[in-house]
């Protein structure tokens, strides 16, 4: 029953603002500890989280139990970020839980049994080191104890190795890989003399340099596809916070892409008319040229400034494909869709590759519109089940 009131206060997370704290809205903060984060960028959002709880079998297995629903405050941080934390009375301590994705369905994992503790506590000897513990870590009243982020994505590294069937114990049915953005829970307890436990939890998802651009819904179809190619610095925002997904994407913006994700490699130049030395996409233009992965629309004209077409974009991503030696003999059928035939001859095979290998982003009216231009958001979900398909996550 303990454990079912510990699960109950994921409700109560926090909104916080970077060095500053915020008193949780279901409890006053203040009232036994304050929590800060300080990070070069921080934003807080509402989402609904389902949460699935395990509890280890007979075997020592963790086999599927409740779901539960969450609806809470989502604190979203740079992995820049430190969070402080200042107990005022004595007594209090602070647990960690590790929520993991394994299986990608959208669905949290979250250990339940408390007989072997599976969530880390902060110790009252440092700073910075959690540890796993059948004891409660008791914090001194009056100090600041301090947690990067970087502890909590190898806590989390941690807990994703510890739940998959490499590791012991195992969550059943799950093979898993690292999350992209780890979610953790911070939760603050204290327990009074004579008095019921009081808790204050806090959500936080942790980025690599940049967060989800504020023109990006959560409920949008592409948010994590936008998220993933952020964190892994393929392309980037507009600046002032937004991602424009409905501004379209250029020739150039693609060899730009395509090169950082080849490792931003030193190119010999290329002799494109319209391709200026100083421009920011000539080496990503001319290391696309020379490796077969791009071509121009000329002999002397790549039009860099040009939108890109979906025929286009999956054609040079089959080359981009073979170029970085992954090769997949899948072929998607073109005739089951009502426009196949109006993919341009040059463009076929790719576009049999990418619909063969769910690369494409679905369309309304089971259709492909090979000639019509991609916009930054489909760009995204592209390169998202690009790295998905080839297990590049």
């Amino acid at each position: 029953m303990k454990y079912f009131k510990r699960c109950l206060s994921l409700v109560l997370s926090a909104v916080l603002a970077a060095a500053a704290a915020i008193p949780c809205s279901a409890q006053d903060a203040s009232s036994f500890s304050t929590f800060y984060i300080d990070a070069s960028d921080m934003t807080f959002s509402q989402k609904d989280l389902s949460v699935q709880l395990y509890s280890r079998d007979a075997g020592g297995k963790f086999q599927p139990g409740d779901v539960i629903q969450v609806d809470g405050s989502l604190n979203q941080v740079t992995n820049d970020a430190s969070f402080y934390i200042q107990p005022s009375v004595s007594s209090v301590w602070v647990t960690v839980d590790y929520l993991t994705d394994l299986n990608q369905d959208g669905v949290y994992e979250l250990p339940k049994d408390e007989a072997s503790p599976v969530w880390d506590y902060l110790t009252p000897q440092s700073s910075v080191v959690l540890q796993r513990s059948s004891q409660s870590q008791k914090l001194l009243a009056g100090q600041t104890y301090i947690l990067s982020a970087q502890t909590l994505l190898q806590g989390s590294q941690q807990a994703v190795n510890s739940r998959t069937q490499g590791g012991s114990p195992t969550y059943l049915g799950l093979s898993g890989s690292v999350q992209d953005f780890p979610l953790c829970l911070v939760s603050l307890r204290y327990s009074p003399a004579g008095g019921e436990e009081q808790t204050l939890s806090y959500y936080l998802q942790i980025y690599g340099q940049a967060l989800p651009p504020s023109d990006v819904s959560p409920d949008s179809p592409y948010y994590e596809a936008v998220e993933y190619v952020l964190a892994k610095g393929y392309f980037s925002g507009m600046g002032n916070g937004v991602f424009q997904p409905d501004g379209l994407f250029t020739r150039a913006q693609l060899a730009q892409t395509l090169w950082r994700m080849g490792g931003s490699l030193v190119s010999q130049g290329c002799s494109f008319t319209d391709v200026d030395p100083s421009a920011w996409y000539y080496d990503a233009v001319s290391w696309c040229y020379q490796n077969g992965i791009m071509t121009g629309l000329s002999t002397s004209s790549f039009a860099p400034d040009a939108p890109l077409s979906q025929q286009q974009m999956a054609l040079i991503l089959y080359q981009f494909a073979q170029y970085s030696g992954i090769h997949s003999s899948k072929s998607g059928d073109l005739s089951a869709f009502s426009d196949g035939d109006s993919v341009s001859l040059w463009a076929k095979q790719g576009m049999e590759w990418a619909v063969g290998n769910g690369i494409l982003p679905t369309t309304p009216g089971n259709t492909l519109n090979p000639s019509s231009s991609v916009t930054r958001s489909q760009m995204a979900m592209v390169l998202y089940a690009y790295d998905s398909a080839f297990s590049l996550r």
